[in-house]
C-alpha cells in the first residue's frame, strides 16, 4: 500500500512540476507578447515565401492571408502556380497578348492589393484603351514578382516557371538599391566567366522554412503573434547575412573589386535573362524601378558623394541601351514627383500612387508594341 501511495506522490509531483513549467512558459510568452504590442509592436505578416530549390525560394502556392503595419493591411493571396496573381493556365488562349512581370517586392506590390500593384494596373490600363486603338486583342499581366530576390531568383523564376506561359513580352523590373545586392547572395554564380545555377549553397534558413511551415496553427501564429513575428524578423536578418557571405564566398571579398564584380554579374544575368526570352520568342524590357528618394547621377551635386548602387546602375543601363535592349528608366519621372505622396514614408514601398505612375508610363510604352497607331490614339483621346 505504501508502495502505491508512494508511486501515485510521484506521479502527482511530475504532473505539478510539468503544471508549473508549461504555466511559468504560457505566462512568460504572453508577457513578452504584451510588451511587444506596446514598446515594440511588429509587422503582422502571412507567410507567403517558401525553399525552392531552383531559384532559393518562391511564393507558397494557394497561400491566402494579409500583411498589417502601422501604414497599410495588404490582403494576399497566392495562386496554384505560386503568383500573386488570379489563376491561368499555360496555354494562351487565342487573341491574347500575355505578359510576364519579375521582380521583387516593388513588383509583387508590398503594401497594396493585388488590383493595385503595377502589373495589374498596367492589364488594365491597356484593356481599357483598346477600343480607342482599334484593337480587339485581350491582353493579360502576368505578375510573377517575389519579395526579397533580385535579377538572379527571377532569371531562375522565368527559367523554371516563367517560360511556360507563351509570354509575348517579358517585362524585368530592376531595383537599383538592392538588387545588386540580391545578386550577390543570389543562386548564380560566375565561374571562369560563364553564370554558374548553384542554388545547393543557398541559406538553409530557408530550409528549416519549410518544417516550420508545417506546424499546426503557423499560419494563425503569423498572422497574429508579435512575437513569432520578431523572431521571423530575426530569422530573415540573419538569412541575408548567410546569403550575403555565401556570394562572398564563392565570388571574392575584395573591397575595392566587389561593386565591380556585382555589377558584372548583374549585367550577366540580365544579358542571360534577354537572351533566354528570346530564345523563347518573347520580346525584353528592362524597367528601371526608382526606390525611395532615387535621383538621376546628374543631380548629385560636387559635394555630394554618389552611392556605389546609383553609379552601378547607370552604367547598366549604359551598357543595355548600347547593346540593344529595350529600357525604360523611371528614375527621372519619379525624380520630379513628391516622394511622400509616392512612397510610404516608412516601409519605403511605393503607395497606389506610385504604382499608378508606373503602370501608366509603362502602357504608354508597351502601346505601339499592341498596336501602332496607340501614340496618336493616346494624344487623339487624352488616355
Amino acid at each position: 500500500m505504501r508502495r502505491q501511495e508512494t508511486g501515485a506522490r510521484r506521479h502527482f509531483d511530475r504532473l505539478v512540476s510539468w503544471a508549473l513549467l508549461i504555466g511559468t512558459f504560457v505566462f512568460s510568452m504572453t508577457l513578452a507578447e504584451t510588451a511587444l504590442r506596446w514598446f515594440l509592436p511588429q509587422k503582422l505578416s502571412i507567410n507567403v515565401s517558401q525553399w525552392d530549390p531552383d531559384v532559393g525560394f518562391s511564393l507558397r502556392p494557394n497561400a491566402v492571408g494579409f500583411s498589417e503595419t502601422p501604414e497599410y493591411v495588404m490582403h494576399v493571396s497566392v495562386n496554384s502556380h505560386g503568383l500573386r496573381d488570379a489563376e491561368y493556365g499555360y496555354a494562351k488562349p487565342p487573341h491574347t497578348f500575355r505578359v510576364g512581370v519579375f521582380g521583387d517586392s516593388f513588383t509583387f506590390g508590398e503594401g497594396v492589393e493585388a488590383e493595385a500593384a503595377y502589373p495589374k494596373l498596367l492589364e488594365r490600363y491597356l484593356n481599357r484603351d483598346a477600343p480607342a486603338l482599334g484593337s480587339t486583342v485581350r491582353v493579360e499581366v502576368l505578375n510573377f514578382g517575389i519579395g526579397k530576390t533580385g535579377t538572379s531568383h527571377q532569371y531562375a523564376w522565368y527559367r523554371k516557371e516563367g517560360r511556360k506561359y507563351g509570354l509575348d513580352l517579358v517585362i524585368l523590373g530592376f531595383l537599383a538599391g538592392n538588387d545588386f545586392e540580391d545578386n550577390w547572395g543570389g543562386v548564380y554564380r560566375l565561374k571562369n566567366n560563364v553564370l554558374v545555377h548553384n542554388p545547393t549553397s543557398y541559406s538553409s534558413i530557408r530550409k528549416l522554412q519549410r518544417v516550420v511551415q508545417e506546424i499546426p496553427l503557423y499560419d494563425w501564429a503569423v498572422s497574429h503573434s508579435h512575437l513569432v513575428n520578431l523572431a521571423r524578423a530575426g530569422a530573415t536578418i540573419l538569412d541575408d547575412r548567410i546569403r550575403t557571405q555565401a556570394g562572398r564566398s564563392a565570388n571574392g571579398e575584395d573591397g575595392d573589386l566587389v561593386e565591380g564584380r556585382k555589377l558584372e554579374l548583374t549585367l550577366r544575368l540580365i544579358e542571360a535573362f534577354r537572351d533566354q526570352a528570346l530564345t523563347d520568342q518573347s520580346r525584353f524590357l528592362f524597367v528601371n524601378l526608382p526606390g525611395k528618394g532615387q535621383q538621376v547621377v546628374a543631380q548629385y551635386g560636387q559635394s555630394q558623394e554618389i552611392p556605389p548602387h546609383i553609379l552601378s546602375c547607370a552604367a547598366v543601363l549604359n551598357h543595355l541601351r548600347t547593346s540593344g535592349v529595350d529600357v525604360l528608366d523611371l528614375v527621372p519621372t519619379f525624380a520630379k514627383l513628391p516622394t511622400e505622396t509616392h512612397y510610404f514614408v516608412h516601409d519605403g514601398h511605393m503607395t497606389v500612387t506610385g504604382h499608378r505612375v508606373v503602370a501608366r508610363e509603362l502602357a504608354h510604352y508597351i502601346g505601339p508594341i499592341i498596336a501602332p497607331s496607340y501614340p496618336e490614339a493616346v494624344a487623339k483621346s487624352g488616355l
